[in-house]
């Protein structure tokens, strides 16, 4: 049973797009993070009020999109809106894993899961974590850009970003935002 926090979301649309920056629920994203360019964004709600997260999806290449969890560079922010302690991410990251993966692959991954998860930190309102996926350098977790953590397993790294945006994401919603695309009209 999916709890109330991951079933009550509400699509989101881009507010405003510059030429800098789009901005999704009120955050500001950049355009692009070094090589990886914005591909969608999506708002996590919880009823219809109560603003949850953002999330952003950059890929290096937007043609990858449609194999976004084989070995294609690819990042993930997440952008808090309140206090989000660690324990409430790692519940949700380990219940939407263990629907992505079979046993075996949850249970061989698992010194790698709880690396990355002891590594978490509290979301903070107005701060931001990143998950980066580069071939031959592995996972990167950042939060407010200082690196915090790198796994360098590739099975893993796309493992992980199947809570996103694997078959089973935490967020169907967010998901299809982020996959989406942007469109950025130069005015």
């Amino acid at each position: 049973m999916k709890s109330l926090f991951l079933k009550t979301f509400l699509p989101t649309l881009l507010l405003s797009l510059g030429a800098e920056a789009a901005t999704v629920g009120g955050v500001d994203l950049p355009l692009q993070h070094g090589d990886f360019k914005l591909q969608g964004a999506g708002l996590l709600r919880k009823g219809f009020i109560f603003k949850i997260y953002v999330g952003a999806l950059y890929l290096e290449n937007t043609n990858d999109v449609h194999r976004v969890l084989s070995d294609v560079p690819k990042r993930i922010d997440i952008h808090y809106f309140h206090h989000t302690p660690k324990k409430h991410m790692i519940r949700a990251a380990i219940g939407t894993l263990r629907k992505n993966l079979t046993a075996a692959e949850y249970d061989r991954l698992l010194p790698m899961i709880d690396e990355l998860h002891d590594a978490y930190r509290d979301g903070a309102k107005g701060s931001f974590a990143s998950i980066i996926f580069r071939p031959g350098e592995g996972l990167t977790y950042r939060f407010d850009d200082e690196t915090i953590a790198t796994i360098r397993n590739e099975e893993f790294a796309n493992a992980y970003f199947s809570i996103w945006l694997g078959k089973e994401p935490s967020s169907r919603t967010v998901k299809e935002a982020m996959l989406k695309g942007v469109e950025v009209s130069q005015e």
